[in-house]
């Protein structure tokens, strides 16, 4: 019954969850405001209530929920256009469409694929270097494109041809260990570097006015390194200890060279994609040196790919993640529209007292997130649309506790991913799909409790690194 189309358009699920949007949204539009908040911050709570009941029953794709949110905001003149799509003239829109398109140009060319291909091929071929040598390879990459999917596509038949090559069977426990490390080192590690993944400045843009500025490629490397240290160890630990096969004889990895060699000499897009690539590194590292801000970089290095035609118009058009890059520009106003709206001082005031146990302990505020976070991810299937209502209510107590809200942020932004190795994910689906069903989800699922352990261990070795750099 669920299934069931009504009006060729939604499930009977979907239908129930527009409807309920919609009279909560009426509600608050009818109600005498709260004591501390105006009419027009009823509006706003409202509509954010409406879009996240719509986010739970995936009513709508994501970026479209948003839209409407954004505009009915802007019709009932809860808000005004410039304050919505605030992040349209802001620096976090401009870094993510030319970032996706140098990350779609290296999986395009075929660059990503060479590279990936030559950090493999560093390691021995037994089960043990292997899955060391995923996870390695997926992590270094991260630095490199900031879509999940686009690194998965290439990495996980790389796992599957590994996996055969070394007679591990489809569904057997060592083929499961090497998908395992393919997915934790090319799918959920994004956040390690700024440029990991589009989320990363998602999160930043859902930060309050004022509390954005500062998040640079080594800010962010250096505030976040001990959570994605920590997850690389626990999984390569976790790995062994699960998935190790009996017998853990060295093969031989001459395939991989017959890999490398049909790549054959680097073609004149891979070139100016590996130039584009070096210059992009480099001058987003050094730009507390030379003070050219990292969306400016991006630009540079989208327009010499689109002027020298490595990305044509067509690529331009059909690689990049349009739906995701609207998505962050609609949401990533709501930070501003909450704080013009009077809402972020009403939630500070009436409700801190009642949350300080929890902002003013930062190993109980990390613990409790994780787990409460990993609770809504089965009632949220976007963990971007978590991320940002978990961000965006969460902003508030931290400013009050004295804590950077990026802290509450980074926090969710990882634990979205606990259940990554799961059908609830999306992006996981789409890796099984690349790796023509190697493994069954029930053979790593539990690497999601080892993410959500190692989530835990990481956010608490990142506390001394926050107050380095003055976050808390």
């Amino acid at each position: 019954m669920e299934n069931k189309k009504v009006f060729s358009i939604f499930t009977v699920k979907q239908l129930c969850f527009l409807i309920a949007g919609i009279v909560a949204a009426v509600v608050f539009f009818v109600i005498t405001p709260f004591e501390g908040l105006e009419a027009q911050g009823m509006r706003v709570l409202g509509l954010f209530l409406m879009a996240i009941i719509w986010w739970m029953g995936s009513v709508f794709a994501d970026y479209v929920t948003a839209f409407w949110m954004m505009a009915l905001m802007i019709a009932t003149k809860a808000t005004t256009l410039n304050t919505v799509f605030t992040a349209f003239s802001g620096s976090v829109i401009w870094i993510v469409i030319p970032v996706l398109a140098i990350g779609a140009a290296l999986s395009k060319t075929g660059l990503l694929r060479r590279v990936v291909l030559a950090i493999l091929s560093k390691f021995k071929g037994n089960f043990k270097s292997q899955t060391l040598g995923f996870l390695i390879a997926g992590n270094l990459i991260d630095a490199l494109i900031p879509s999940a999917t686009a690194k998965v596509a290439i990495a996980a038949p790389l796992a599957r041809t590994y996996s055969d090559t070394m007679g591990y069977k489809q569904n057997s426990k060592p083929a499961a260990g090497m998908f395992s490390a393919m997915w934790m080192g090319f799918g959920a590690n994004g956040p390690f570097f700024l440029t990991g993944t589009t989320m990363c400045f998602t999160m930043i843009g859902l930060l309050p006015e004022g509390y954005q500025d500062g998040f640079d490629f080594l800010h962010w490397l250096g505030v976040a390194w001990p959570w994605g240290l920590v997850l690389l160890v626990l999984s390569y630990v976790a790995i062994r200890a699960f998935y190790t096969p009996e017998n853990d004889e060295t093969v031989s990895t001459e395939f991989i060279k017959e890999q490398r060699a049909a790549l054959g000499k680097m073609s004149r897009d891979e070139k100016i994609s590996a130039v584009v690539l070096v210059l992009c590194l480099v001058l987003w590292v050094s730009e507390s040196w030379h003070g050219i801000s990292a969306a400016v970089v991006a630009l540079i290095g989208m327009c010499i790919l689109l002027s020298t035609n490595v990305m044509d118009r067509k690529s331009f058009r059909a690689n990049i993640a349009w739906d995701a890059t609207i998505f962050i520009g609609c949401s990533t106003g709501l930070g501003t529209v909450f704080s013009k709206a009077g809402i972020t001082e009403w939630v500070s005031t009436s409700f801190a007292p009642y949350l300080e146990p929890l902002f003013s302990n930062i190993f109980v505020l990390i613990i409790a997130s994780v787990l409460i976070i990993a609770i809504l991810r089965f009632a949220f299937v976007s963990q971007t649309a978590l991320m940002t209502i978990f961000t965006v209510a969460s902003a508030p107590f931290a400013i009050v506790a004295g804590m950077h809200p990026f802290i509450p942020g980074f926090i969710a932004l990882v634990t979205v991913n606990v259940f990554n190795t799961s059908y609830h994910n999306g992006t996981f689906i789409t890796t099984m799909a690349a790796s023509d069903q190697m493994v069954e989800f029930k053979q790593v699922r539990k690497m999601s409790y080892v993410y959500m352990a190692a989530c835990i261990i990481g956010l608490i070795c990142c506390i001394p690194m926050w107050k380095a750099f003055g976050l808390m």
